[in-house]
């Protein structure tokens, strides 16, 4: 199976009223309904994957001097993946950011697809892809870290 995730930014200010009105329920280029989104595929097939909520998702990785670094992070949403290889993949959403979810599972082709609907009101950090924390929650330790790499 082929997984999907979709993280797109919801806009605030969009009026469904407005898109009724004047547009057949549509968005238009005054009135736009998602800011942005990213679409990632998973790069292997998926033998499965869970999702777990209200859990803690621990970012590591190493700062620029190659020192380690390791913090959990809670209230997230994970997603944890494991290919037909065995290879795990996790990815994360706060709690905080998060407006909806949704899953379409089409069996016909083979592949998931999982929405995250992001809140534009809530700063957020992208540190890697496919993660996505409440600026509230990021380490502050990060924010005046020095250039990060291998972040996972």
């Amino acid at each position: 199976m082929n997984l999907h995730l979709h993280f797109i930014l919801v806009n605030s200010e969009f009026n469904q009223g407005l898109a009724e009105d004047l547009y057949e329920g549509e968005e238009s280029e005054d009135n736009i309904k998602h800011l942005w989104e990213d679409e990632l595929k998973v790069s292997e097939p998926i033998k499965d994957f869970k999702i777990r909520n209200n859990a803690t998702y621990t970012l590591q990785g190493f700062y620029a001097d190659n020192t380690a670094f390791s913090f959990e992070i809670p209230e997230m949403t994970v997603v944890d993946s494991t290919s037909t290889t065995g290879t795990v993949t996790q990815f994360a959403v706060s709690k905080k950011i998060l407006k909806k979810t949704d899953k379409v599972v089409d069996d016909k082709n083979a592949e998931t697809h999982i929405y995250f609907y992001l809140r534009d009101s809530i700063p957020m950090e992208n540190p890697i892809t496919g993660v996505y924390i409440a600026k509230q929650d990021f380490p502050k330790e990060l924010k005046k870290a020095p250039t990060l790499t291998n972040a996972k």
